[in-house]
This record gives C-alpha cells, sequence and structure tokens, in this order.
C-alpha cells in the first residue's frame, strides 16, 4: 500500500472512531490489519453461497481480485449484530464508507460491493441492496449506485470521470425513508472523507415496490460473458447508522453543559 493509501486508511479509521463516538457503527474492516491470505475465516467474514473459486485474497493491507472474470467465483459477507429495517416515521440514515481503488471496468458492470437485506447467509429473500458498481467511461471510469437489488431499479452513475489505478474515498450515504418507494442513496467521492462532494444520486425507478433492508456487507466476484467483473483494491469499508440532526444538537448541548460543570 502506498502511503496516500495509507493515510487515507488510517482516517477512516479516525473517522469510523469518531462516528462509534456519536452513532452505531454496524460493521466495518481495517485490511491493513489482516493477515495475507484468504479474507473469508479472518474477523468474522464468511462466504456468500456456495461459490468457492478464487477466493478473495488480502494482500499486502488491502483486499483486491484482479476483475474481468467470466465466472460467478467466490463472495464475501460481514454481518452485523442486527438487521435494520425500514422506519415507521422519519429515516435513518447510513454511510456506507470505503477506501478503494478501480483497476478496470466494463460497459456492463457487475456490483462489486452491496448491502445484503439479511444478517444470515441463507439466499432466499436476501437480496444485494445499495449496489456498487464501476463502469468504463472514456479513459477512466464513473461510479455508480441503486437502492434496491431486484429488477426495476435502475443505477445512477456520476458524470466526472475518475482515473483508474488512483485511490478514492467512496460514500454512499442510504436514506431508509418511511412508507413506500421513499429510499434514496446520496453518492459522494473524494480523495478523503474530509474532502466529498456529491456524485450521484439514485432513487426508485419502475418496477414492484420493495423497500429495502441491510442486514450485512458484502463483496462480490460476479462475472459472465456479458457482465463486467471490476478489478478492485479495498484498503477498508465499513457502515453505520447516522445520528439524526435533533440527537446530535442534544449531543452538543450535554458537551455544553458537561463543560460548564468542569469549570
Amino acid at each position: 500500500m502506498n502511503t496516500r493509501s495509507m493515510a487515507m486508511a488510517a482516517g477512516f479509521s479516525c473517522l469510523a472512531a469518531t462516528v462509534s463516538a456519536h452513532a452505531s457503527v454496524l460493521a466495518f474492516a481495517d485490511f491493513s490489519t489482516y493477515a495475507n491470505g484468504n479474507l473469508v475465516g479472518q474477523n468474522n467474514w464468511v462466504q456468500f453461497q456456495s461459490q468457492t473459486s478464487a477466493p478473495i485474497q488480502v494482500t499486502n493491507g488491502a483486499v483486491t481480485w484482479a476483475g474481468g472474470s467470466t465466472a460467478n467465483n467466490q463472495d464475501a459477507m460481514l454481518a452485523f449484530a442486527e438487521q435494520v429495517t425500514q422506519p415507521t416515521v422519519g429515516s435513518t440514515i447510513l454511510n456506507f464508507d470505503m477506501v478503494l481503488s478501480v483497476a478496470s471496468a466494463g460497459s456492463n458492470p457487475s456490483y462489486f460491493a452491496a448491502l445484503n437485506t439479511t444478517t444470515g447467509t441463507v439466499t432466499s429473500g436476501n437480496f444485494q441492496n445499495v449496489r456498487m458498481v464501476a463502469q468504463s467511461s472514456g479513459s477512466g471510469f464513473v461510479f455508480g449506485t441503486r437502492v434496491n437489488g431486484q429488477g426495476g431499479y435502475p443505477f445512477a452513475y456520476g458524470t466526472t470521470v475518475l482515473n483508474f489505478d488512483q485511490t478514492y474515498a467512496l460514500r454512499a450515504e442510504v436514506n431508509l425513508v418511511a412508507g413506500n418507494a421513499n429510499d434514496f442513496i446520496n453518492l459522494y467521492v473524494g480523495n478523503s472523507f474530509s474532502s466529498m462532494s456529491l456524485y450521484a444520486t439514485a432513487g426508485y425507478g419502475s418496477g414492484p415496490v420493495s423497500d429495502i433492508s441491510v442486514g450485512a456487507i458484502l463483496l462480490s466476484q460476479f462475472g459472465s460473458a456479458s457482465t463486467f467483473e471490476s478489478g478492485i483494491t479495498m484498503q477498508s469499508i465499513g457502515v453505520s447508522v447516522v445520528p439524526a440532526p435533533g440527537a446530535m444538537a442534544l449531543l452538543g448541548v450535554a458537551g455544553l453543559i458537561g463543560g460548564r460543570r468542569r469549570q
């Protein structure tokens, strides 16, 4: 891992520590702390579905796969402690964060990361929502995302072309909103988590209404004759619940009160 990537990974670790003080970290992996070798079997990562070919590897502090395969290879899953479902009122906001670089992408890409519906490995009803893709564009690529893993919900792509083999901070701000088909994703990209810009927004399109829930992170190695598997190097990945603005305000007031009491 180069110096810039190490700094970004360290920044993500600091971010996770900061968020955890005010929010709930549902799952987090800093691959610089992992041993070289198979990802599955380390730090609660398990295999999803039955494919065992080309196990996802940890190499020098990053998870990596070459991409371009026409086969459905091993997927890896990291579960939350509990499933996050739709709120009955208001909204629940999740940050799905990762530090990564893309080595290759196609015009019809398969997703490289997503959020499973449930916390388990059963496949019935366990769709991969919040799908993250990299699509070729000119001499580079664009990131994209979509809310629901079922058919009928389109990917939304950014228009700013990004560079292959450059490390980016990528955030899918997942907004679970009460009511039918109201969920949406704001996708942010930057050189670090402190300098991100809104890149794309994904919502519901045509098709059956099916609001999402999420229970685990999934890393996917799916390719076929018609679907391109992207080449990915990932330093870190995590999901956290963002506190409601009112909760943050209360935390600020509590901090002021606590500060006054210490004077």
